[in-house]
């Protein structure tokens, strides 16, 4: 075999250079991914969505609070109770938050504002040295609370 019958290197294909600075460039995006994001401004968490037959059931629960009420079947006290007992319920299907024993400080330490305004609104019925006699404002916020995340 002789120098006449060599062949020479074969020349890579432009393809090739192509192909690598393609999967550069998508590694680069990948490791600065997360600063992109942030500059965008995707970092603001939108509230999530709340199925509307979780909506609907504790909508026509309070509901049934408020009617039992108005017919005289339960006093104030008991519909606080049971307003807390679903909002609590509402917080834990919505959320997924163990909310059974949270109380209103707990709530808003974890940053659940609006859980922790309507249970500070309803301890204010429940646990009141004389008997309340009007739970609507509570009631109304048990609602905005239920509406507003959904």
């Amino acid at each position: 075999m002789g120098p006449a019958e060599l062949v020479g290197p074969l020349q890579i294909s432009v393809w090739w250079y192509v192909a690598a600075a393609v999967v550069l460039l998508a590694a680069v995006l990948n490791l600065f991914a997360p600063l992109l994001r942030a500059a965008a401004g995707s970092g603001i968490k939108s509230r999530p969505r709340i199925p509307i037959p979780v909506r609907s059931t504790y909508m026509s629960r309070i509901a049934a609070v408020e009617s039992k009420l108005d017919a005289g079947e339960a006093d104030v006290r008991d519909s606080a109770r049971e307003l807390a007992k679903i909002v609590r319920e509402f917080a834990h299907h919505a959320w997924g938050v163990k909310a059974e024993h949270l109380t209103y400080r707990d709530a808003a330490v974890a940053g659940l504002d609006d859980l922790a305004e309507s249970l500070s609104g309803l301890y204010e019925a429940e646990f009141a040295e004389d008997d309340a006699n009007d739970l609507a404002p509570q009631i109304a916020g048990a609602r905005k609370l239920v509406t507003r995340w959904s």
